[in-house]
C-alpha cells in the first residue's frame, strides 16, 4: 500500500496508481478531491486529519510521501504527524518527505522585510518558520533508521549560465510572481502596507532575485522503519 498524504489535488497519488496498478494507493486529505469515474481502479482518497490517529491499520503501509505540508503542520504536530506514520508502516517501509525552506536565500533587503514578516506569522500561527533544519533530528526520534537527507537548490530567475537552470530560474520566478500577487490582500491587511508600496516592493523583490542569485532549497527525506 502507497500513501499520500496531504494529497491536496491527487496528481501525486493518480500517476502512482497509474504506474503501479497492483498497488494500493490512497491520497488522504481535509479535503479530498473526487475520484473520476474513469480513474485507476486501485486508488481512493480519504478524508482525515492528520493531526489526529490516521485510518489506517498498524503495520499495513508499505511507503508513505508528503510534500509542501510545512506551512501547515504546527511546530508541536510534527512529532505525532511522524509517529503516526510510524506506526502504519509495515517494518521495513520508508516514508519520504518533500519540503522547501519557507525562507529565501541570498535575498535582497526587500526579500528579507519580506522573509522577517512572515517568520513572525509563522511564530503567531504556531508554525516552525526553520523546520526543515530539525526535521532530520525529529524523524530519527521517531523511531526510523536509514535517514538520507537530500537538499537540492533551484534558482529564481534567470541569472544561471547553465540553459537548463536558467529555465528552471524561470519558472521558479513566475511561481514566485503569482504567490506575491494572489497574496496582496492578506500582506496589505496584516503588513500595514499600501497597494501602490506592495506592488513596487513586489518589482524590487523580482528584480533582487536575479541580482543577488536568490534560490529556493528543496530537501528531501527518505528514511526507513526498522
Amino acid at each position: 500500500m502507497i500513501v499520500d498524504i496531504g494529497t491536496a489535488n491527487g496528481i501525486w497519488a493518480l500517476e502512482m496508481a497509474a504506474e503501479h496498478p497492483n498497488a494500493q494507493v490512497i491520497g488522504i486529505d481535509l479535503k479530498p478531491p473526487m475520484i473520476q469515474q474513469t480513474g485507476p481502479k486501485n486508488l481512493r482518497y480519504v478524508e482525515a486529519n492528520i493531526f489526529e490517529r490516521l485510518p489506517l491499520e498498524d503495520a499495513s503501509v508499505d511507503f508513505i510521501f508528503q510534500r509542501a505540508m510545512g506551512n501547515v503542520i504546527r511546530k508541536d504536530k510534527w512529532m505525532h504527524v511522524l509517529r503516526e506514520m510510524y506506526r502504519v508502516l509495515k517494518p521495513g517501509g520508508y516514508i519520504e518527505l518533500v519540503e522547501a525552506d519557507l525562507w529565501h536565500h541570498n535575498p535582497g533587503a526587500v526579500q528579507q522585510a519580506f522573509d522577517s514578516f512572515m517568520q513572525e506569522q509563522c511564530t503567531e500561527w504556531g508554525l516552525d518558520f526553520v523546520f526543515t533544519e530539525s526535521l532530520s533530528s525529529q524523524i530519527e526520534e521517531a523511531g526510523f533508521e536509514s535517514l538520507e537527507h537530500r537538499p537540492l537548490d533551484v534558482p529564481i530567475g534567470e541569472w544561471p549560465r547553465d540553459t537548463e537552470l536558467k529555465q528552471f530560474g524561470f519558472i521558479n520566478k513566475e511561481i514566485h510572481k503569482s504567490y506575491l500577487r494572489n497574496r496582496k490582500t492578506f500582506f496589505l491587511a496584516n503588513w500595514g502596507i499600501s497597494s501602490e508600496d506592495y506592488d513596487m516592493a513586489i518589482q524590487e523583490v523580482l528584480e533582487e532575485f536575479e541580482d543577488y542569485h536568490g534560490f529556493t532549497r528543496y530537501n528531501c527525506w527518505i528514511a526507513r522503519k526498522p
